[in-house]
């Protein structure tokens, strides 16, 4: 039940990214589509094997839910800022402040229903990862587009 519920919720975050008009080159999606991945998979594996403080059930339907969140779910959201973030017209502090809560909502909405369970968690270790991770990505976002667009490394 909790893997389907999962499967719809990724197959309608990526049917509605894929809706959406993109603001951003195919190129640039890849990349920040797998650093996203990259940084949630190293923050997640952190959390669970080095400091015990996220408790991933050992049920083949929560590590499969768990699985499609870390690669599809929370990096197409976080594509998803950076195509807004792009937007001249986007207030910049809102929309981060906006997507830091959407992350961390569903964070907390993976451990009510116990696929990324939480132990001796502090509330703004989420909020101050989703913050880094999100200003990591405007800055990766800046130095890729130097590179992509002017081909110089500054």
């Amino acid at each position: 039940m909790i893997l389907f519920f999962y499967l719809i919720v990724n197959l309608l975050a990526i049917f509605l990214f894929i809706k959406m008009k993109k603001r951003l080159h195919i190129l640039e999606i890849m990349v920040y589509w797998m650093f996203s991945s990259y940084l949630f998979q190293n923050y997640s594996a952190l959390c669970f094997m080095n400091f015990k403080t996220i408790l991933i059930p050992e049920k083949l339907p929560f590590e499969f839910a768990h699985f499609l969140n870390r690669n599809v779910l929370y990096p197409v959201l976080m594509v998803t800022f950076l195509h807004f973030f792009k937007d001249k017209h986007c207030k910049k502090l809102p929309l981060l402040l906006g997507f830091i809560l959407l992350l961390s909502g569903l964070e907390w909405v993976d451990d009510l229903l116990g696929v990324m369970n939480h132990a001796h968690w502090q509330i703004w270790w989420t909020f101050t990862f989703w913050l880094m991770a999100l200003v990591i990505l405007i800055v990766l976002m800046k130095i890729f587009r130097n590179i992509l667009y002017k081909g110089e490394w500054e």
